[in-house]
């Protein structure tokens, strides 16, 4: 049961401060206004619900005596009927509330289709709203409501996809309305469009010289400048280099800018689906935002022979044969000779396994290459969200920027669950009222590394009142508990080769790793650290022991997670889920690695086909063969799903 251990100290509460949601509009309906509708209604269900009740509109049975949740077969709205409408998150920009948060003017950016896409409809997604008393199931771990990722839409295939070359129309689904203006995709430039739309609103970000777009073996100087690399928090120790204050404190209040990397390889087949995806995001996150995130594929070229750093026409080849035409300016290709050279002493380079064993090290690289970015996004191909990308995260962000420091790494540790805990201000006081006798303040010491983050503005925990870090922004986001390794079975929990205290390195690992968050400051304490040291764990575990180590600011995220199929009530899964003792679900072998298995997001095992996979294939309206099912038009809410394979 969560809380179970004592952690490390007890102080008030008093200054604890929560979020708003992101700002954006349906065109004229503001989403903000139904967010507040949203959060009056789910305070008066929450008041009538009894402990433990899901939200489902029925409970279904399996064979045997066991009652089993199953929201997979509960997730039943069709968008057939509702109204429909352009999703519009995005906030009001070059309004006077805008114009005094940040610097700058935004300017609408040209799309695929030869146009601007701000206000286009043709480049924008549709949405549902949701009639008042539509019942959906509910995520037993996470919130919509505490983190400002509800709106009281949902979200149809055709409608999410329609922008991004999805044709396949049911005739009733979309309600007779017009659609986008069709797109010769291959003669897209979507590395032009990007970097048009950064020159358009350059004045918004902090000045950066033109990027070169391809990686580069090190040189000597490259290692005997590597202390140059790092962000450091005193300015007088970095007076000609970004410290922390400098970084975090400039007067023009410049708009932060995010690299979003998607991690991909030779042999990729790049389906319809992926297409759409891939699409989405780029006009989503950057065309619209006015570049305030950038798309990037970064392909490993499995192949050793194909030598692409040694002549120009070789990497061009791998980009004609590996990548869409459309995504080419877009692509950065890396193998690992070139991780090699760099990171000599960090671990082994196996052909076979570096994507996995070295993942953090292309984000590093590429952190060097691209030093105009505050942060680096990383997702995998095989994550898919239903909802709009921009308001995922930037409700990630801007939730993660709101939270104190104090008990960061043990509220990091659990799931929130919305049934056990009602509320994240309830969930962060147990945390206060269960941690007791010391804890994480600053960084932890460790043998051979100086902390790269800024020194707590207090001697202990109990002399701050929840104030520092409040408005900072995170330096490490996972939307998955980050929990000690020590404490678990783990694979890979004693990989820590060349830190100087071995074994007894303090570390933290977060077990699932689709999508996570990383800022330059840290991406730079990692290169710093495999440069000279030669420190290596696996990549669950080297991003967050990192932030550990160098005292810099870590979120969970409490992302909506679902379970399809459960003989279980929410006590108890979030006794399970929770649970950091020999049966955590985190160990090898748990008793519980089956039921683990059932949620929308989690890894992929094998075992069987996973809930994200049946679910999108729902959403899509397909069966595993491919073929069309009787069921089309499943309007979902706003949710990741992982593993997506074979789409």
């Amino acid at each position: 049961m969560l809380f179970q251990r004592e952690f490390s100290f007890f102080s008030r509460h008093a200054l604890f401060r929560y979020p708003e949601p992101p700002s954006g509009r349906i065109y004229d309906v503001y989403i903000q206004g139904s967010l507040e509708q949203e959060a009056e209604a789910s305070a008066a269900e929450e008041s009538n619900r009894q402990p433990g009740a899901f939200d489902s509109p029925t409970n279904d049975t399996d064979s045997g005596d066991s009652k089993l949740l199953r929201p997979s077969a509960n997730f039943s709205t069709s968008a057939v009927g509702l109204p429909f409408e352009i999703y519009d998150p995005y906030p009001n920009y070059n309004s006077k509330a805008s114009n005094e948060e940040s610097h700058g003017t935004h300017f609408a950016c040209e799309g695929p289709r030869g146009v601007d896409v701000n206000g286009n409809a043709d480049d924008m997604l549709g949405a549902y709203r949701l009639p008042s008393d539509a019942s959906n199931p509910q995520p037993i771990f996470g919130s919509y409501k505490d983190t400002g990722l509800g709106s009281g839409y949902c979200f149809e295939r055709h409608a999410r996809n329609r922008a991004y070359g999805d044709e396949d129309i049911p005739g009733d689904r979309l309600n007779n309305k017009p659609q986008p203006r069709k797109v010769q995709w291959e003669k897209v430039n979507w590395g032009r469009l990007q970097r048009d739309c950064y020159n358009r609103n350059r004045g918004r970000f902090r000045e950066s010289i033109a990027p070169p777009s391809m990686f580069r073996f090190p040189t000597h100087d490259d290692v005997r400048q590597v202390n140059e690399t790092l962000i450091l928090p005193d300015p007088a120790a970095n007076s000609e280099r970004q410290s922390y204050r400098r970084w975090f404190s400039d007067s023009k209040k410049y708009k932060a800018r995010n690299a979003v990397l998607l991690r991909t390889y030779d042999k990729k087949k790049y389906t319809p689906d992926n297409m759409y995806h891939i699409r989405s995001m780029i006009t989503e996150l950057s065309l619209h935002s006015g570049a305030e995130y950038e798309v990037f594929l970064l392909v490993q070229i499995i192949d050793l022979n194909r030598h692409i750093f040694s002549d120009p026409a070789v990497y061009q080849k791998a980009l004609d044969d590996f990548v869409p035409h459309e995504f080419h300016n877009i692509s950065i290709l890396f193998n690992v000779p070139l991780l090699e050279a760099w990171y000599p002493k960090a671990g082994k380079h196996d052909p076979n396994n570096s994507q996995q064993v070295h993942m953090s090290q292309p984000v590093q690289l590429f952190s060097l290459l691209r030093p105009d970015f505050d942060m680096y996004w990383q997702l995998e191909l095989d994550v898919r969200y239903t909802g709009h990308h921009y308001h995922h995260l930037e409700a990630i962000r801007q939730w993660s920027q709101k939270q104190p420091r104090k008990l960061q790494w043990e509220r990091a540790a659990y799931f929130y669950s919305p049934f056990i805990h009602r509320t994240w201000k309830n969930f962060s006081a147990k945390i206060r009222e269960t941690t007791k006798g010391g804890g994480f303040w600053g960084a932890v010491t460790t043998t051979g590394i100086a902390p790269v983050g800024p020194k707590p503005p207090t001697k202990s925990a109990e002399e701050d009142d929840f104030e520092w870090g409040m408005g900072e922004p995170a330096d490490m986001i996972n939307i998955m508990p980050i929990v000690d390794p020590v404490a678990t079975h783990m694979m890979f929990r004693d990989v820590v080769d060349n830190y100087p205290d071995g074994k007894k390195t303090p570390r933290r690992t977060a077990p699932i790793t689709p999508l996570i968050a990383t800022s330059k400051r840290l991406v730079r304490a990692m290169h710093h650290g495999q440069v000279t040291l030669g420190t290596h764990m696996m990549p669950e575990l080297f991003p967050e022991s990192t932030a550990f180590q160098h005292g810099l600011k870590t979120v969970t995220f409490p992302e909506p997670v679902y379970l399809d199929i459960s003989d279980k009530g929410p006590e108890e899964l979030e006794s399970i889920f929770n649970d950091q003792t020999e049966a955590s679900i985190w160990n090898g072998g748990s008793p519980h690695g089956k039921l683990v298995q059932h949620a929308n997001y989690w890894w992929s095992s094998g075992i069987r086909p996973e809930f994200s996979n049946v679910l999108y294939r729902r959403w899509l309206g397909i069966d595993f063969e491919g073929k069309k099912t009787d069921e089309q038009g499943l309007c979902l809410p706003a949710m990741s799903l992982h593993p997506i394979k074979e789409l």
